[in-house]
């Protein structure tokens, strides 16, 4: 039974509420909780809970549910046949004295709360009622851990896409087309089945209704709002709340409720905001907890929680931060340890300033470079494998994060061996991405040298149809490979256009890195790279090392910078700035027919990290490591 409005509709929306019922409550999250009644032994289980618009009951044991004249029904005339029952509910809850927060409200919240209002409860009704008969939303649910008597509570519910149903619903309430339309002015523009979840204000009225994808690869769209309105106001969100505990995704929020931790707002993943405190701080925040997730960017999260630091000062609360361990969310948290843990975790955490917050980020820092450390296996890289060059792989144990210049005697070999080491990479990491920036050669150029590699033959045999049936197709096949490292996001060719400089170039890669952490870039022509900064510093290779240094510590991610050196009697020698700010330089030389590869570090200890011998395809131009004889 979705409602009785004919019976007891207006009395259970402006008169009734459980407090009324004389019985023992107790708050729990948002709901009220009490001992069931209605099943022996009694457990207290028995949940009150607003979230169709109106107070309902529901048993998570036994399954007990109702509105409030059902359960005055069951509870008080148990033994009279049903409309009498009825009956005797709605005259015993109509002369209920109302509570005094209930009586006559201010004209502007009956303002908002008018026909709008009646659209989205509408709305959430009929998904309350599709949630029940949908056995999609009931797999998901029950792969988040939750049932459909759960979620009921937090009128969780379910739209297929199709409006249709839902209009046909409305007009047996009296509510027309056009007022759908215009309240819920986004459900023409998302068309996949959602797990729905109504957003209230400190009130409880209604001001939007949130959709969630069930199957995330249908859209980029996992989280939409199906109704225009404000984006500022966090879920979740209750009055007469001193320390709200601020998450991220609505289940953090629903998981953390239904455990009972008062207070847990969500963002629904956008930027913590100003205004968001604002809103907390007017329904009696006296401080603020913010539990984040992990970013694979740690430095960007510290910037963040820095900033939030500094609202939270002005709007004079307190303010604390957390940031959950690898792979960590408050739902998981919640589901594996309970609430007591996450509540001893906030408890715990000292209130942040300026100091403490680099301290404990500091503390945490430490801790995960540890863990990292420890869940390494002794024989396991740390960096990604190069499957052709084994030796300098387990010498230098993996490319790791670092700014490593590249070059080489005769200087166009720098770049064969950097085509080498990309294609290896991605060859041998399925999980990662290169961008390739070509700053000497043209991209078509790059296309003809991998394709070319891949097949063993030369450049010039992979730009024009063969005679031989068998080249062409190994051309194909091998352009295909190549297509598909590009379709599946894991090879970019990027080269120089006009405005293209170190900023641009941050930005651009900071954006890549966002969507995909495992990256490595290769720089072919650092020598022509256009700075845009760093103008203090009159020569030109120690703004270049300089802007780079800050595109390596921005992004923490394998560098490799292919540029001139020039061999001496004295070593190598060239841009000064170069050899002195890379972790590591590679040294190819071409000596008596044989080809030298060196790596050299003043940063990782011992100066020379690796010294191997390398052989190259006489058709393809393809370097690999020679092996060693036994």
């Amino acid at each position: 039974m979705i409602i009785d409005q004919e019976h007891a509709g207006i009395v259970m929306r402006a008169k009734t509420h459980p407090r009324q019922l004389g019985i023992p409550l107790s708050r729990w999250g948002r709901n009220l909780i009490a001992c069931c009644p209605f099943h022996s032994p009694e457990e207290t289980s028995l949940f009150f809970y607003d979230a169709l618009g109106y107070w309902r009951y529901r048993c998570l044991q036994c399954g007990s549910e109702g509105d409030l004249v059902e359960f005055v029904m069951r509870s008080r005339f148990n033994g009279m046949d049903e409309p009498a029952a009825r009956a005797e509910a709605v005259n015993f809850l109509g002369n209920l004295e109302p509570e005094h927060d209930l009586q006559e409200e201010h004209p502007w919240i009956k303002e908002i709360g008018g026909e709008k209002s009646k659209v989205l409860e509408n709305f959430v009704r009929y998904c309350h009622w599709a949630a029940c008969k949908s056995p999609s939303s009931a797999e998901f649910l029950a792969a988040r851990g939750w049932s459909i008597g759960q979620a009921q509570l937090y009128g969780i519910g379910y739209y297929s896409g199709d409006p249709e149903p839902f209009v046909s619903f409305c007009m047996m309430s009296g509510i027309e087309r056009h007022q759908i339309s215009f309240y819920l002015d986004n459900l023409d523009a998302y068309h996949e089945p959602r797990i729905t979840i109504p957003a209230r204000n400190s009130k409880g009225l209604i001001h939007s209704v949130y959709g969630r994808l069930i199957n995330e690869n249908d859209s980029p769209h996992t989280y939409v709002s199906y109704a225009s309105g404000p984006s500022d106001i966090p879920f979740n969100i209750q009055s007469d709340v001193t320390k709200p505990i601020v998450v991220e995704g609505f289940f953090d929020a629903l998981t953390a409720d239904l455990a009972g931790i008062p207070g847990v707002v969500s963002t629904m993943y956008q930027e913590l905001t100003l205004s968001h405190l604002y809103k907390l701080k007017a329904c009696g925040a006296e401080s603020v907890t913010v539990i984040l997730r992990r970013e694979a960017d740690r430095r960007e999260q510290e910037y963040r929680i820095q900033k939030y630091l500094k609202m939270a000062d002005r709007l004079n609360l307190k303010f604390k931060s957390i940031v959950l361990p690898k792979e960590e969310t408050v739902d998981l948290v919640v589901r594996k340890n309970g609430a007591d843990q996450l509540l001893s975790l906030v408890e715990k955490t000292e209130t942040d300033t300026v100091h403490t917050h680099r301290r404990s980020m500091l503390l945490q820092d430490i801790k995960e470079n540890f863990d990292t450390a420890m869940g390494c296996p002794p024989d396991v890289s740390v960096g990604y494998a190069l499957n052709t060059f084994p030796k300098l792989t387990q010498e230098i144990d993996g490319i790791q994060s670092g700014c490593f210049y590249v070059s080489s005697k005769p200087f166009g070999l720098k770049t064969t061996l950097l085509s080498s080491l990309a294609l290896d990479l991605i060859q041998s990491n399925p999980n990662l991405k290169l961008i390739y920036i070509a700053l000497e050669t043209p991209r078509r150029q790059i296309f003809d040298r991998l394709v070319a590699m891949l097949i063993g033959e030369s450049v010039l045999t992979v730009r024009k149809q063969s005679e031989d049936e068998a080249v062409n197709q190994k051309i194909l096949e091998a352009t295909r490979d190549l297509m598909a490292f590009v379709r599946n996001n894991r090879l970019e060719i990027w080269d120089d256009q006009n405005g293209f400089d170190n900023i641009v170039l941050l930005q651009n890669l900071k954006e890549e890195i966002r969507e995909r952490r495992n990256l490595v870039v290769i720089i072919d022509g650092i020598d022509h790279l256009k700075v845009a900064d760093h103008f203090d510093l009159s020569d030109i290779h120690e703004r270049r090392s300089s802007v780079i240094l800050d595109l390596y510590k921005a992004l923490d991610i394998p560098m490799f910078l292919g540029g001139e050196l020039i061999d001496s009697e004295k070593g190598l020698v060239g841009p000064r700035a170069y050899l002195r700010d890379s972790d590591a330089i590679y040294w190819l030389e071409s000596k008596g027919g044989n080809m030298f590869l060196t790596v050299d570090s003043k940063r990782l200890g011992n100066n020379q990290l690796y010294q191997g011998t390398l052989s190259i395809d006489p058709a393809s131009n393809r370097m690999q490591e020679e092996a060693e004889l036994e």
